[in-house]
Protein backbone atom coordinates (compact mmCIF):
# COMPACT_ATOMS: atom_id res chain seq x y z
CA UNK A 1 0.00 0.00 0.00
CA UNK A 2 2.60 2.60 0.76
CA UNK A 3 4.71 1.64 -2.20
CA UNK A 4 1.96 2.09 -4.18
CA UNK A 5 0.98 5.64 -2.39
CA UNK A 6 4.93 6.56 -3.14
CA UNK A 7 4.19 5.86 -6.81
CA UNK A 8 1.14 7.46 -7.46
CA UNK A 9 3.03 10.50 -5.34
CA UNK A 10 5.98 10.81 -7.72
CA UNK A 11 3.54 10.46 -10.77
CA UNK A 12 2.14 13.62 -9.44
CA UNK A 13 5.51 15.68 -8.67
CA UNK A 14 6.88 14.22 -12.31
CA UNK A 15 3.36 15.97 -14.02
CA UNK A 16 3.61 18.96 -12.36
CA UNK A 17 7.08 19.11 -13.44
CA UNK A 18 6.23 18.78 -17.12
CA UNK A 19 3.86 21.10 -16.74
CA UNK A 20 6.33 23.65 -15.68
CA UNK A 21 8.35 23.11 -18.02
CA UNK A 22 5.89 23.16 -20.82
CA UNK A 23 4.68 26.60 -19.41
CA UNK A 24 8.20 28.03 -19.25
CA UNK A 25 8.80 26.38 -23.40
CA UNK A 26 5.42 28.29 -24.26
CA UNK A 27 6.81 31.81 -22.62
CA UNK A 28 9.91 31.17 -24.71
CA UNK A 29 8.04 30.37 -27.55
CA UNK A 30 5.43 33.20 -27.10
CA UNK A 31 8.26 35.60 -26.97
CA UNK A 32 10.29 34.55 -29.89
CA UNK A 33 7.41 35.28 -31.54
CA UNK A 34 6.09 38.62 -30.02
CA UNK A 35 5.94 40.12 -33.27
CA UNK A 36 3.08 38.64 -34.29
CA UNK A 37 0.79 40.54 -31.62
CA UNK A 38 -1.60 42.96 -32.33
CA UNK A 39 -1.33 46.56 -32.86
CA UNK A 40 -4.67 48.11 -31.90
CA UNK A 41 -4.10 51.76 -34.73
CA UNK A 42 -6.33 54.62 -34.95
CA UNK A 43 -6.04 57.00 -37.51
CA UNK A 44 -7.85 59.99 -39.27
CA UNK A 45 -9.98 60.36 -42.21
CA UNK A 46 -9.65 64.30 -42.57
CA UNK A 47 -6.03 65.52 -42.63
CA UNK A 48 -4.90 63.56 -45.60
CA UNK A 49 -6.47 59.95 -44.60
CA UNK A 50 -3.44 58.54 -43.39
CA UNK A 51 -3.11 57.04 -46.75
CA UNK A 52 0.62 55.62 -46.15
CA UNK A 53 -0.82 53.50 -43.05
CA UNK A 54 -3.84 52.54 -45.02
CA UNK A 55 -1.53 51.28 -48.03
CA UNK A 56 0.79 49.28 -45.84
CA UNK A 57 -2.01 46.93 -44.40
CA UNK A 58 -4.23 47.07 -47.21
CA UNK A 59 -1.01 45.91 -49.19
CA UNK A 60 -0.32 43.58 -46.70
CA UNK A 61 3.52 45.16 -45.49
CA UNK A 62 2.62 44.68 -41.82
CA UNK A 63 1.68 40.74 -41.91
CA UNK A 64 5.25 40.68 -44.14
CA UNK A 65 7.09 42.13 -40.66
CA UNK A 66 4.93 40.15 -38.45
CA UNK A 67 2.16 41.78 -37.49
CA UNK A 68 -1.39 41.99 -37.42
CA UNK A 69 -2.78 45.91 -37.53
CA UNK A 70 -6.17 46.53 -36.12
CA UNK A 71 -7.03 49.77 -37.82
CA UNK A 72 -10.16 52.59 -36.50
CA UNK A 73 -11.01 55.54 -38.16
CA UNK A 74 -11.65 58.79 -36.29
CA UNK A 75 -12.08 62.14 -37.63
CA UNK A 76 -9.09 64.25 -36.73
CA UNK A 77 -5.73 63.01 -35.02
CA UNK A 78 -6.89 64.59 -31.67
CA UNK A 79 -9.69 61.77 -32.09
CA UNK A 80 -6.81 58.75 -32.84
CA UNK A 81 -5.31 60.00 -29.09
CA UNK A 82 -8.48 60.68 -27.45
CA UNK A 83 -9.23 56.52 -28.44
CA UNK A 84 -5.55 55.94 -26.72
CA UNK A 85 -6.89 57.74 -23.49
CA UNK A 86 -10.04 55.55 -23.32
CA UNK A 87 -7.92 52.48 -23.93
CA UNK A 88 -9.88 51.83 -27.45
CA UNK A 89 -6.12 51.93 -29.46
CA UNK A 90 -2.32 51.03 -28.44
CA UNK A 91 -1.14 54.17 -31.14
CA UNK A 92 -2.53 57.56 -32.33
CA UNK A 93 -1.38 60.10 -34.51
CA UNK A 94 -1.09 63.61 -34.23
CA UNK A 95 -0.48 66.83 -35.47
CA UNK A 96 2.11 69.08 -33.29
CA UNK A 97 -0.41 71.11 -31.79
CA UNK A 98 -2.69 68.63 -30.54
CA UNK A 99 0.37 66.70 -29.72
CA UNK A 100 1.76 69.08 -27.48
CA UNK A 101 -1.80 69.98 -25.92
CA UNK A 102 -2.23 65.61 -25.20
CA UNK A 103 1.26 64.46 -24.23
CA UNK A 104 0.83 64.87 -20.54
CA UNK A 105 -2.60 64.27 -20.49
CA UNK A 106 -1.88 60.34 -20.50
CA UNK A 107 1.47 58.61 -20.19
CA UNK A 108 2.18 59.21 -24.07
CA UNK A 109 5.43 58.81 -25.97
CA UNK A 110 6.43 59.95 -29.64
CA UNK A 111 8.00 57.15 -31.48
CA UNK A 112 8.13 58.70 -35.30
CA UNK A 113 7.47 61.69 -37.28
CA UNK A 114 4.66 61.09 -39.82
CA UNK A 115 4.28 64.38 -42.28
CA UNK A 116 6.13 67.24 -42.92
CA UNK A 117 7.48 70.23 -44.71
CA UNK A 118 10.66 69.12 -47.44
CA UNK A 119 13.06 71.78 -48.64
CA UNK A 120 11.27 72.10 -51.61
CA UNK A 121 7.99 72.11 -49.94
CA UNK A 122 6.12 74.01 -47.39
CA UNK A 123 3.12 71.63 -46.97
CA UNK A 124 1.56 75.13 -45.77
CA UNK A 125 1.48 76.51 -49.36
CA UNK A 126 -1.73 73.98 -49.85
CA UNK A 127 -3.90 75.19 -46.61
CA UNK A 128 -5.84 77.93 -48.06
CA UNK A 129 -7.73 80.91 -45.28
CA UNK A 130 -11.03 80.74 -47.00
CA UNK A 131 -14.51 83.35 -46.40
CA UNK A 132 -18.10 83.91 -47.64
CA UNK A 133 -18.26 86.84 -50.17
CA UNK A 134 -19.20 89.73 -47.16
CA UNK A 135 -15.64 89.27 -46.21
CA UNK A 136 -13.76 90.87 -49.16
CA UNK A 137 -10.06 90.84 -48.19
CA UNK A 138 -7.71 89.44 -44.98
CA UNK A 139 -8.16 91.90 -42.41
CA UNK A 140 -11.99 92.26 -42.66
CA UNK A 141 -12.02 88.96 -40.47
CA UNK A 142 -11.83 91.35 -37.64
CA UNK A 143 -15.83 90.90 -36.18
CA UNK A 144 -16.47 87.74 -38.24
CA UNK A 145 -17.42 84.08 -37.18
CA UNK A 146 -14.20 81.93 -37.79
CA UNK A 147 -14.74 78.10 -37.84
CA UNK A 148 -12.08 75.87 -36.30
CA UNK A 149 -12.09 71.88 -35.71
CA UNK A 150 -11.96 71.68 -32.00
CA UNK A 151 -8.46 70.59 -30.28
CA UNK A 152 -6.55 70.58 -33.58
CA UNK A 153 -3.60 72.42 -35.37
CA UNK A 154 -6.44 74.67 -36.56
CA UNK A 155 -6.51 76.25 -32.90
CA UNK A 156 -2.90 77.36 -33.43
CA UNK A 157 -3.26 78.26 -37.25
CA UNK A 158 -5.45 80.53 -36.48
CA UNK A 159 -4.10 82.40 -33.57
CA UNK A 160 -0.60 82.63 -35.82
CA UNK A 161 -2.27 84.05 -38.57
CA UNK A 162 -4.58 86.43 -36.78
CA UNK A 163 -1.54 87.56 -35.02
CA UNK A 164 0.28 88.15 -38.29
CA UNK A 165 -3.09 90.40 -39.12
CA UNK A 166 -2.38 92.08 -35.95
CA UNK A 167 -5.98 91.41 -35.50
CA UNK A 168 -6.80 90.23 -32.21
CA UNK A 169 -8.59 87.02 -31.17
CA UNK A 170 -10.91 88.90 -28.85
CA UNK A 171 -12.11 90.46 -31.81
CA UNK A 172 -13.48 87.32 -33.79
CA UNK A 173 -16.06 84.67 -32.88
CA UNK A 174 -14.43 81.30 -32.82
CA UNK A 175 -17.03 78.82 -34.07
CA UNK A 176 -16.10 75.13 -33.13
CA UNK A 177 -16.62 72.09 -35.10
CA UNK A 178 -16.03 68.44 -34.53
CA UNK A 179 -16.05 67.32 -38.48
CA UNK A 180 -15.89 68.61 -41.92
CA UNK A 181 -19.14 68.29 -42.76
CA UNK A 182 -20.55 70.25 -39.97
CA UNK A 183 -17.98 72.71 -40.85
CA UNK A 184 -19.39 73.04 -44.49
CA UNK A 185 -23.01 72.87 -43.33
CA UNK A 186 -21.65 75.67 -41.29
CA UNK A 187 -20.55 77.57 -43.93
CA UNK A 188 -23.78 76.76 -46.20
CA UNK A 189 -25.62 78.36 -43.54
CA UNK A 190 -23.82 81.46 -42.61
CA UNK A 191 -23.17 80.01 -39.07
CA UNK A 192 -19.24 80.51 -40.32
CA UNK A 193 -17.65 83.01 -42.24
CA UNK A 194 -14.18 81.93 -43.08
CA UNK A 195 -12.46 79.07 -42.29
CA UNK A 196 -8.78 76.80 -43.00
CA UNK A 197 -8.80 74.40 -45.58
CA UNK A 198 -6.49 72.07 -47.91
CA UNK A 199 -6.45 69.06 -49.90
CA UNK A 200 -10.02 67.56 -50.94
CA UNK A 201 -12.12 69.38 -48.12
CA UNK A 202 -10.90 72.68 -49.74
CA UNK A 203 -12.82 71.86 -53.46
CA UNK A 204 -16.12 71.19 -51.03
CA UNK A 205 -15.67 74.36 -49.31
CA UNK A 206 -15.12 76.61 -52.58
CA UNK A 207 -17.91 74.72 -54.12
CA UNK A 208 -20.13 76.46 -51.92
CA UNK A 209 -21.88 79.63 -53.23
CA UNK A 210 -19.51 83.20 -52.45
CA UNK A 211 -16.94 80.85 -51.13
CA UNK A 212 -13.64 82.13 -52.26
CA UNK A 213 -9.51 82.60 -51.58
CA UNK A 214 -8.45 85.39 -48.69
CA UNK A 215 -4.62 84.06 -48.65
CA UNK A 216 -2.40 80.85 -47.86
CA UNK A 217 -1.69 79.85 -44.61
CA UNK A 218 2.46 80.34 -45.84
CA UNK A 219 2.38 83.52 -45.87
CA UNK A 220 2.19 83.35 -42.16
CA UNK A 221 6.37 83.13 -41.70
CA UNK A 222 7.86 80.88 -40.18
CA UNK A 223 4.60 78.89 -39.73
CA UNK A 224 5.02 74.79 -40.16
CA UNK A 225 2.63 71.65 -39.71
CA UNK A 226 4.06 68.30 -39.38
CA UNK A 227 2.58 64.89 -37.77
CA UNK A 228 3.61 62.69 -35.56
CA UNK A 229 3.06 58.76 -34.22
CA UNK A 230 1.82 58.45 -30.59
CA UNK A 231 2.01 55.47 -28.78
CA UNK A 232 1.00 54.44 -24.99
CA UNK A 233 4.43 54.35 -23.32
CA UNK A 234 3.56 50.80 -21.21
CA UNK A 235 3.05 49.34 -24.38
CA UNK A 236 5.95 51.33 -26.27
CA UNK A 237 8.30 49.79 -23.44
CA UNK A 238 6.76 46.54 -23.43
CA UNK A 239 6.83 45.88 -27.31
CA UNK A 240 9.81 47.68 -28.83
CA UNK A 241 10.04 45.17 -31.45
CA UNK A 242 6.10 44.90 -32.29
CA UNK A 243 6.52 48.89 -32.91
CA UNK A 244 10.15 48.90 -34.84
CA UNK A 245 7.76 46.30 -36.61
CA UNK A 246 4.90 49.27 -37.74
CA UNK A 247 7.20 51.84 -38.29
CA UNK A 248 8.85 49.29 -40.93
CA UNK A 249 5.52 48.42 -42.59
CA UNK A 250 4.45 52.52 -42.71
CA UNK A 251 7.93 52.95 -44.27
CA UNK A 252 7.07 50.40 -47.05
CA UNK A 253 3.69 51.78 -46.99
CA UNK A 254 5.39 55.56 -47.83
CA UNK A 255 7.01 53.89 -50.43
CA UNK A 256 3.96 52.44 -52.33
CA UNK A 257 2.05 55.64 -51.71
CA UNK A 258 4.55 57.85 -53.85
CA UNK A 259 4.94 55.23 -56.59
CA UNK A 260 1.06 54.15 -56.93
CA UNK A 261 -0.77 57.22 -56.65
CA UNK A 262 -3.98 55.22 -58.25
CA UNK A 263 -3.38 52.34 -56.58
CA UNK A 264 -3.62 54.78 -53.27
CA UNK A 265 -6.78 56.18 -54.62
CA UNK A 266 -8.08 52.74 -55.14
CA UNK A 267 -7.44 52.22 -51.51
CA UNK A 268 -9.07 55.56 -50.07
CA UNK A 269 -12.32 55.18 -52.11
CA UNK A 270 -13.02 51.72 -50.75
CA UNK A 271 -12.11 52.91 -46.93
CA UNK A 272 -12.94 56.24 -46.94
CA UNK A 273 -15.47 57.05 -50.40
CA UNK A 274 -12.70 59.76 -51.39
CA UNK A 275 -12.87 60.28 -55.29
CA UNK A 276 -9.50 59.84 -57.40
CA UNK A 277 -9.45 63.60 -57.83
CA UNK A 278 -9.62 64.05 -54.50
CA UNK A 279 -6.88 61.51 -53.72
CA UNK A 280 -4.85 63.13 -56.05
CA UNK A 281 -4.83 66.56 -54.67
CA UNK A 282 -4.37 65.46 -51.25
CA UNK A 283 -0.99 63.49 -52.59
CA UNK A 284 0.21 66.68 -53.69
CA UNK A 285 0.20 68.55 -50.56
CA UNK A 286 1.71 65.59 -48.52
CA UNK A 287 4.85 64.78 -47.29
CA UNK A 288 5.34 61.73 -45.65
CA UNK A 289 8.19 61.43 -43.05
CA UNK A 290 9.62 58.60 -40.96
CA UNK A 291 12.49 59.24 -38.46
CA UNK A 292 12.89 62.34 -35.80
CA UNK A 293 15.50 65.16 -36.13
CA UNK A 294 16.79 68.44 -34.67
CA UNK A 295 14.32 70.13 -36.59
CA UNK A 296 11.41 68.19 -35.01
CA UNK A 297 12.84 68.57 -31.58
CA UNK A 298 13.49 72.56 -32.54
CA UNK A 299 9.87 72.73 -34.01
CA UNK A 300 7.80 71.42 -31.08
CA UNK A 301 9.86 73.38 -28.22
CA UNK A 302 9.79 76.48 -29.84
CA UNK A 303 5.56 75.79 -30.41
CA UNK A 304 5.38 75.12 -26.90
CA UNK A 305 6.81 77.76 -25.95
CA UNK A 306 4.83 79.71 -27.55
CA UNK A 307 1.41 77.63 -26.69
CA UNK A 308 2.60 78.40 -23.17
CA UNK A 309 2.93 81.91 -23.51
CA UNK A 310 -0.44 82.41 -24.56
CA UNK A 311 -1.59 80.38 -22.31
CA UNK A 312 -3.34 77.67 -25.11
CA UNK A 313 -1.13 75.24 -22.94
CA UNK A 314 -1.87 75.08 -18.95
CA UNK A 315 0.96 73.35 -17.90
CA UNK A 316 4.82 72.65 -18.94
CA UNK A 317 6.93 69.60 -19.24
CA UNK A 318 10.18 67.79 -20.53
CA UNK A 319 9.62 67.26 -24.17
CA UNK A 320 12.63 65.42 -24.02
CA UNK A 321 11.34 62.50 -22.16
CA UNK A 322 8.09 62.23 -24.24
CA UNK A 323 10.82 60.93 -27.09
CA UNK A 324 10.99 57.08 -27.64
CA UNK A 325 13.03 56.48 -30.53
CA UNK A 326 15.04 53.00 -29.61
CA UNK A 327 12.00 51.47 -32.21
CA UNK A 328 12.85 54.09 -34.80
CA UNK A 329 16.75 53.95 -34.47
CA UNK A 330 16.87 50.44 -34.85
CA UNK A 331 15.08 49.87 -38.31
CA UNK A 332 15.95 53.75 -39.93
CA UNK A 333 18.94 54.76 -38.09
CA UNK A 334 19.10 57.35 -40.71
CA UNK A 335 16.03 59.08 -40.06
CA UNK A 336 16.72 59.51 -36.44
CA UNK A 337 19.14 62.14 -36.23
CA UNK A 338 18.03 63.50 -32.94
CA UNK A 339 20.32 62.38 -30.09
CA UNK A 340 18.40 62.04 -27.03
Amino acid sequence: MKKWYQQVLAFIVLTIFLVACGNESAKENNSSVEGTAPIRAAIDTAAGGSFQIRAANTEGYFKEHGIEVSLSNFAYGIDTVNAMLTEQADTGLAADYALLNSLNKGDFVVVSSLTGSAENVNVLDFTEVLASQEVKEANDLAGKKIGVAKGTVGEYHWSRYLEHLNISEDDVKFVPYSTPDEAIVGVKKGDIDAVLASGALLEKFKSIEGVHTLDKLSTVEGLNIASYLVVDRQFAEQNEVLIAQFISGIREGIEYVKSNPDGTADIAYKELKITKEDVHRDLERQNFTLGFTEQDYRHLETMKQYLLDKGMLKEDYDLKSKLFLAPAKEVIPKQVTYNE
